[in-house]
């Protein structure tokens, strides 16, 4: 059935807006049938119960009342600004304290309350600037003649004295006493192993006719002197051998990152410490030749510094093992450099031989990520030796200041960290940020 049209005569209704339609006014020769402005009230029927209760009884809305809902609407569009503000002021505020950050830039004057005041009362903050890169060049190349010299002072100064070996408990001797075979082999051993004297735990071995003989702490010459004395009272012209026939009473032991770590024999010949690596094997990929460590008998520790045996020629780390020393090659990860922060790969990195710098780790951890880093915030903290940690400040976002950067010498164990732009951590904080609000928008609608 065809509804008749409304009049188009009412003013009121060329003013009075639809829900959620663009606003635009009927010219007086435009007819909008009763269905079409039903149906568009359905669609809101929230809007219709409050704001339009002229439509829902066929009437047209008043002026007054297209103000009120016109105001009504503006209020809800700024109470929608403000919620925004709202979320977004914490966003603001939690953008800086994502991730770490250090936010310290050298020896500068601080406010109260800063986080820059906070850090500086617990770290020694420098900048590396290019005084400091010629200082600590200076001293490496001080510190590195100063071994140098002791070196050959110490090579020059001590005397070549011969090696002797000591017998001691437990070795096994071979003594002969020539035309007299009853007292060589008196048991009729085949084996000249087993016709062997043990020295005991007290440091005697048995002997026929002269009975106990001292041996422990004395040379083979001595010994063979004692016996062709006592001897001979027995024998005329006594011609007496002594030797070593087995080593058991003297080691030293090899520790840690060899091929075949144990105890070593210590023999007549002199065993250094090169000596006892061969004999052991050699050393693992895995071995720090810096941090390798002497332990005397005693207790007392030395450190020992293979590298600069084997690659700078230091002969005063070569040095002559005695009974009960034992070395001790750790592993390489305690000589690394850590690599953090925004960098294209952050790592670990070993030191190598010789100088390693702070531009050497970065371009080794694949550079500053151009995305996320901030060049002026780059950092090196290591231990301090007054207890308090060092944190040496570069301002890498001009590209001059690599050169600094390739001068500045790095430590095992020290710690690169490329802080993030302010740009990055706010990015961060709104991936954080967006399934929360994504659920309080779900529940916002749940509850409409």
């Amino acid at each position: 059935m065809k509804l008749p049209a409304m009049p188009t005569s009412d003013p009121t209704f060329e003013r009075a807006p639809a829900p959620r339609i663009a606003a635009a006014r009927l010219s007086p020769a435009q007819s909008v049938p009763p269905c079409a402005a039903q149906h568009a009230v359905a669609q809101h029927p929230a809007q219709r119960a409050e704001h339009h209760p002229a439509q829902r009884t066929g009437q047209h809305p008043a002026p007054r009342a297209e103000r009120h809902f016109a105001a009504r609407q503006a209020v809800r569009r700024g109470a929608g600004w403000l919620r925004l503000a709202a979320w977004l002021l914490p966003v603001a505020v939690l953008s800086g304290c994502t991730g770490m950050y250090v936010g310290a830039q050298g020896e500068r004057s601080t406010s109260s309350g800063t986080l820059d005041e906070d850090i500086l009362a617990q770290v020694d903050v420098h900048t590396i600037t290019p005084q400091v890169v010629h200082t600590q060049t200076q001293e490496f190349d001080a510190a590195r003649e100063l071994a140098r010299a002791r070196t050959d002072a110490q090579l020059r100064g001590t005397p070549a004295t011969p090696y002797q070996y000591y017998v001691a408990p437990r070795d096994v001797l071979n003594v002969t006493v020539w035309n007299h075979p009853e007292l060589n082999n008196p048991a009729g051993q085949l084996s000249l192993e087993l016709s062997g004297r043990v020295v005991d735990e007290r440091g005697y071995f048995y002997y026929p006719y002269i009975g106990r003989v001292k041996a422990a702490g004395r040379t083979v010459d001595a010994i063979r002197g004692d016996m062709a004395n006592r001897l001979a009272e027995y024998l005329t012209e006594p011609q007496v051998d002594v030797s070593v026939l087995k080593y058991q009473g003297r080691r030293a032991y090899a520790v840690g990152q060899f091929k075949s770590p144990g105890p070593l024999p210590i023999t007549n010949i002199p065993l250094h410490v090169t000596d006892l690596v061969t004999q052991a094997g050699g050393l693992t990929d895995q071995a720090d030749l810096r941090l390798a460590r002497l332990t005397h008998k005693s207790g007392v520790i030395e450190p020992l510094d293979l590298e600069a045996l084997y690659r700078g020629g230091d002969l005063t780390q070569n040095v002559l093992l005695q009974d009960g020393d034992v070395i001790d090659v750790p592993e390489t990860r305690y000589n690394k450099v850590f690599v953090l922060g925004e960098v294209d790969k952050p790592q670990s990195v070993l030191l190598p031989y010789g100088d390693y710098s702070l531009s050497e780790a970065i371009s080794d951890a694949g550079g500053l990520n151009p995305s996320t880093s901030n060049g002026s915030q780059v950092y090196v903290m290591r231990a301090g030796d007054n207890g308090r940690p060092q944190v040496w400040h570069l301002n890498a976002s001009n590209p001059a200041a690599l050169v600094l950067a390739d001068g500045f010498r790095l430590h095992a164990r020290d710690v690169v960290f490329v802080d993030a732009a302010g740009v990055t951590r706010w990015a961060r904080v709104i991936n954080q940020m967006l399934p929360s609000l994504g659920g309080v928008r779900t529940v916002q609608g749940i509850a409409q």
